[in-house]
């Protein structure tokens, strides 16, 4: 049997089994190890842990927790346990909105095709228990190898959205990304934001051929990049798509966004302004590279001579060497995903939207900027797509997290995955839109 075939049986074979259940979502995070009680508080004070009392050990050996805040100023639970004649610290992080069996809905395992044999994205369907039929919504992650549950730093981000919704009263799918899971095809890089395109045209296409499901009041969620992916294929299909929503998508051009988003990072880190921009301006030229036309081989010499040609001082404020960047620093620049996502330009979708679109950023979002992206894409949005709305909301991360500063550093030690109030608004917003209030 050949390799596409042994995946295929594989996914049936999936298909036909029950759905796994969540397990209690509690991280443990091994921190350190001593050989006496008393060394837990030095150690914890040299982290910069704050506890909430000192800690001794109990009798009999009995593991303990005692909350403290460190340097990310959130709140840790610290597990104490006695093993091998030494004590062992563990930080635990929760994750109290992953969904836990039992479930008050169903799931089912799918496999659907798409223009590409080899791809067959594997996913999961989820919808109420009773009633129906139901709008639909297809939900996309954002850059990278997502599989189904779509998130980062042990989070499940999708996961997280398809219970809300499917508890609200709609069909839920999601899937696993090309070269994830038993899902085919090329594993991002690999693979151009336009082929995860022509993935969520069938899944919606999909959806719509599914018994309990209302052909047309179906939609899709997009967070990041699978909010381009969203207005691209409602630009692409305007008869499939009866709304999206944008979460923390882009209004600029990938080569902009790029730019905004190292910027934006580095000032969070404390660089001083003007390395920031000496930054900015020397990536913005390898950027501009990258998403010509020109091919990958003349690409590098193109970034090889950009370098060589950058004034002493400025090689010696970026701390370029003598003998220059070496050709392995130039190839994340050279995969077709990110020569495509520089050059994509999201508005020319947008502008061809015609159905109700909900566009959401994070105020502390520093991988999409919102008030650059937001603006554009309420701009483009305003001749064809009326019944939109485009909000920027208080606190938020570029994941919907309640966060103190943004940072990609505070993704896993920030407990709520989405902000129930991010969730309330979407939900209600869909809910009106496909007239299922």
């Amino acid at each position: 049997m050949n390799s596409l075939l042994v995946r295929v049986a594989a996914s049936l074979a999936l298909v036909a089994c029950a759905p796994t259940a969540f397990a209690e979502s509690t991280i443990k995070r091994y921190m350190f190890s001593t050989q006496k009680a008393e060394d837990v508080n030095t150690e914890l004070g040299k982290m910069n842990v704050k506890l909430s009392e000192e800690w001794k050990a109990p009798a009999r050996g009995q593991p303990m927790r005692i909350t403290g805040v460190g340097s990310s100023g959130f709140p840790t639970s610290f597990l104490i346990e006695q093993a091998g004649g030494g004590f062992h610290v563990y930080a635990e992080r929760r994750r109290p909105q992953h969904p836990t069996a039992p479930l008050p809905y169903v799931t089912q395992e799918v496999v659907f095709d798409t223009p590409d044999p080899a791809v067959s994205p594997v996913g999961t369907l989820s919808y109420p228990a009773a009633g129906g039929p139901f709008p639909g919504v297809v939900l996309l992650a954002g850059t990278g190898p997502h599989d189904r549950d779509g998130g980062m730093s042990l989070h499940k981000t999708l996961a997280v959205l398809a219970d809300h919704l499917t508890r609200q009263g709609f069909a839920v799918l999601r899937y696993d990304k090309r070269g994830v899971g038993l899902t085919g095809g090329r594993r991002h890089p690999d693979s151009t934001t336009d082929d995860y395109a022509a993935d969520a045209l069938a899944a919606v296409r999909f959806l719509k051929i599914q018994p309990n499901v209302r052909a047309s009041r179906i939609g899709i969620v997009g967070h990041s990049e699978g909010g381009i992916i969203a207005s691209m294929v409602a630009a692409q299909a305007p008869a499939d798509v009866r709304f999206i929503v944008m979460l923390g998508g882009t209004g600029l051009p990938g080569i902009d966004i790029k730019s905004l988003q190292d910027a934006a990072a580095r000032r969070a880190e404390g660089m001083d302004e003007s390395l920031v921009l000496l930054n900015r301006s020397q990536e913005r030229e390898l950027f501009e590279i990258a998403a010509s036309g020109r091919t990958r081989a003349d690409a590098l010499v193109a970034m090889r001579a950009a370098t060589h040609a950058l004034p002493p001082a400025t090689r010696t404020a970026l701390e370029i060497p003598p003998e220059g960047i070496p050709d392995e620093a130039f190839e994340a620049l050279l995969t077709p995903w990110f020569r495509r996502f520089l050059s994509l330009d999201p508005r020319q979708y947008l502008k061809r939207v015609t159905c109700p679109v909900l566009a959401l950023g994070g105020e502390k979002d520093l991988q999409v900027p919102p008030a650059e992206n937001l603006k554009e894409i309420e701009r483009a949005l305003a001749s064809r797509s009326p019944q939109s709305v485009v909000r920027q909301l208080p606190g938020l991360n570029h994941s919907f997290q309640t966060a103190r500063t943004g940072k990609a550093s505070e993704y896993f030690v920030i407990e709520e995955t989405v902000a129930p109030s991010a969730l309330t608004l979407m939900s209600a917003w869909m809910k009106k839109v496909t007239g299922h209030e």
